[in-house]
């Protein structure tokens, strides 16, 4: 039974492999990331009477999507609300950089003359976009604000789990 030749000096690391790829760092080579997917499916249950097949009653991902109660309103516009403001940022970010990218493309003669106006024509649109986004966000918190106008009484009715305010009475026996 033989033994496998000692190493003359110890790794600082572990093992050789983690000699190894401590080299394959310092010099800027090696980077192979694992990636692991997972796959989670859910069986559809039977679904309640009145309620979409396969539908957990939620109006699926988006909450208040069945508009129900006033929660429900004022949750599905607060999502659309934050959902809006999200893109609009992302949007602007994304013409931002469409221009940044297209100023630096010549015509065809190989001048960039006119590469700032052709990207800020090109990227208008995206501009346009991240605007309308952004009237998205406006419009959500209006129809929330127009809805508890519109039905404020029929909502002081039935509010539950409101406190209302009661009249306080004056004894004005003075």
């Amino acid at each position: 039974m033989t033994h496998p030749p000692k190493p003359r000096h110890a790794p600082s690391n572990g093992s050789p492999q983690a000699q190894k790829n401590i080299h394959k760092t310092r010099v800027g080579g090696g980077f192979n990331p694992t990636l692991q997917f997972t796959v989670a499916g859910q069986q559809p249950g039977p679904s309640a009477p009145g309620t979409p097949a396969g539908g957990s009653g939620s109006g699926g991902k988006i909450p208040g999507s069945d508009f129900m109660s006033n929660e429900d309103i004022r949750a599905f516009c607060e999502y659309l609300r934050k959902q809006a403001r999200n893109r609009a940022t992302e949007r602007a970010m994304d013409a931002d950089h469409l221009e940044a990218v297209l100023k630096t493309i010549p015509d065809l003669g190989g001048s960039l003359g006119g590469a700032r106006a052709r990207a800020r024509r090109v990227s208008r649109w995206m501009k346009k976009i991240a605007a309308a986004e952004k009237n998205i966000q406006k419009y959500a918190a209006s129809v929330y604000a127009t809805f508890e106008r519109e039905y404020e009484s029929d909502l002081r009715k039935i509010g539950k789990g409101r406190s209302q305010q009661r009249p306080t009475t004056k004894f004005g026996w003075r």
